[in-house]
């Protein structure tokens, strides 16, 4: 996903993202000395009131089956300064080893009617007992391409490999990917740009009205402070839905929903 300052899906030369830029806050040597409470379990209990107000229940995040929640495709729409300039495609299908996720994003920005920027993101994932383990993505950000590697091991650590080297990270950290809403419990996320650990504080908001392409729903608002910085849309039952952050440059980037069931009917123009 992009996000203002790291992301899954970033646009460094037009948009502004620096997802190449900047370190670790939180050691890696802190995360290995405390894997459970460095990812989940951190949050004050007013947060965590909010974060179970936010669903209709409390296990609404726990054993997430997001093909019983999405069916077998979550698709947004990429706009920036609310012109469409791009896709976000999720796919899901279970199978023998467990749950395959495969998510893909595209963008083409113009100007004056040449190709001014364009960017390829795809991510391969197999989940087993609603943890990652094994990702794999590949990104060509305006011909500048990179890759992150992880695996899970049999010490219970996720061994990712990625532009700066390798490192091992808890094995329940969730990667930038959203559609899993247990990653709002967490401190800290796998960036799959990076293949670093970022450190979050993941805060629930307000329930408002949000627009999809072809209505509006009733979402609870996330923000994401610390090394990522973004703000998330989540419906009752825990299904990502939404997605916005400030360019570097400025302009505003959202992902609207066009695959969300709507609470009324505005289909979008474009």
């Amino acid at each position: 996903m992009i996000m203002k300052t790291y992301s899954a899906t970033p646009v460094k030369s037009l948009l502004g993202g620096c997802t190449l830029v900047g370190g670790i806050v939180v050691s890696l040597t802190a995360f290995a000395a405390n894997a459970q409470t460095a990812t989940q379990g951190d949050k004050a209990p007013i947060e965590q009131a909010r974060l179970s107000q936010a669903f209709e229940g409390t296990d609404t995040c726990r054993k997430f089956d997001p093909i019983q929640r999405y069916g077998n495709e979550l698709r947004f729409q990429i706009r920036r300064n609310d012109a469409p300039v791009g896709s976000h495609v999720v796919q899901f299908n279970q199978g023998r080893d467990g749950l395959q996720v495969v998510a893909q994003s595209n963008i083409d920005i113009s100007f004056l009617g040449f190709n001014a920027y364009s960017f390829a993101y795809r991510s391969e994932s197999l989940w087993q007992n609603n943890q990652l383990a094994v990702l794999s993505v590949r990104v060509d950000d305006d011909g500048d391409q990179t890759e992150v590697v992880a695996k899970a091991d049999d010490q219970g650590t996720l061994v990712v490999k990625g532009p700066d080297g390798e490192r091992a990270l808890p094995r329940d950290i969730f990667p930038t990917d959203h559609w899993h809403c247990g990653v709002l419990d967490s401190n800290a996320v796998l960036n799959t740009i990076t293949g670093k650990a970022n450190a979050v504080d993941i805060r629930a908001n307000e329930t408002e009205m949000l627009r999809t392409t072809d209505g509006t729903l009733r979402a609870t608002r996330f923000t994401y402070d610390g090394e990522l910085e973004t703000t998330a849309w989540y419906d009752a039952d825990g299904r990502w839905v939404g997605l916005a952050f400030d360019a570097r440059d400025g302009s505003k980037i959202t992902y609207r929903c066009m695959s969300c069931a709507t609470q009324t009917a505005q289909k979008d123009e474009e």
